[in-house]
């Protein structure tokens, strides 16, 4: 085989392993967008998306999305939202928002519209609650006709109104982060070491970063090219050990792991989606321990 078809064999093969089979428990259908937060309506059930994955994400009302059961942490179920389609289409919600400063006035808390020339009157245990004070940036939002029922959906950094004059300098702060496609509260900043799967490195990258982890990677044979194992092994929150393509290295890397005592898996299978599930049951289990 010449090395062209090598490349294109590759190629192919990467390809195949990015693909990911609908995991068992999936909620999918559209977004609609509410006062703070969302929910994907299902077939036959709903499931609630927090605010922060809604800016993540970068959702719109009437985007397609999965949701995809985790495991239950602090008595909630835990999901990983993925957006399947951005249908771009605009689709007007009946969420009303409002950027402004926190004001103080007769013991009540509040914000001011410019557009309505209006005051919107906030719930004093919310702002206690979030610990917030005068003056501090927030995004007040409600539903359509339900004024009364404003919530505090955003609270931004420490900028101060002056810094966000104008729609172009509002529409900027609300979009602090680049878009993502899949929300990952498990995998998200996790550091993540790969040892093995040497001609699927670039799927296992993918897979991997599209969640939100910081990836890292390791031959699985001995002379490989890394030459600091160790430190990478160190410096990681979860090791995977793909053992299908793994020489005599591998009694190694599990004494390593032991040794800076980081958890670790084995992904017996070249595919990077499995190595992915294994990976969240690992840090689901270590944040249950934390909880009890």
């Amino acid at each position: 085989m010449s090395s062209k078809e090598d490349v294109n064999k590759i190629n192919i093969l990467s390809t195949y392993e990015d693909f990911e089979e609908e995991p068992e428990g999936r909620v999918l259908g559209p977004f609609s967008r509410i006062a703070k937060g969302g929910i994907i309506i299902g077939e036959d059930s709903e499931v609630f998306v927090p605010e922060i994955w809604v800016r993540r994400l970068g959702i719109e009302h009437g985007d397609w999305m999965a949701a995809d059961p985790l495991g239950i942490l602090d008595e909630s179920m835990l999901y990983e939202f993925t957006v399947m389609e951005r249908r771009n289409q605009k689709i007007p919600s009946k969420r009303m928002a409002v950027i402004a400063a926190l004001l103080y006035h007769a013991g009540e808390w509040m914000v001011y519209n410019p557009e309505e020339e209006t005051t919107i009157t906030l719930n004093s245990r919310e702002v206690t609650a979030l610990r917030l004070r005068e003056g501090r940036l927030v995004e007040v939002a409600y539903m359509q006709g339900e004024i009364d029922k404003a919530r505090i959906a955003w609270v931004f950094e420490e900028q101060t109104l002056d810094q966000v004059t104008g729609n172009k300098a509002k529409q900027r702060i609300q979009k602090t982060k680049p878009l993502i496609d899949v929300a990952d509260p498990l995998l998200e900043g996790r550091k993540i070491l790969v040892v093995g799967a040497d001609l699927y490195k670039d799927s296992f990258q993918r897979m991997f970063e599209r969640r939100g982890a910081i990836f890292s990677w390791e031959s699985g044979f001995q002379g490989g090219t890394g030459r600091n194992i160790e430190s990478k092994v160190r410096n990681s929150d979860v090791v995977v050990i793909v053992t299908e393509m793994m020489s005599h290295r591998l009694p190694d890397v599990e004494v390593m792991c032991k040794r800076h005592r980081k958890p670790f898996v084995y992904a017996p299978s070249k595919g990077s989606t499995g190595a992915i599930r294994e990976v969240q049951q690992k840090l689901h289990a270590i944040y249950q321990r934390k909880e009890k």
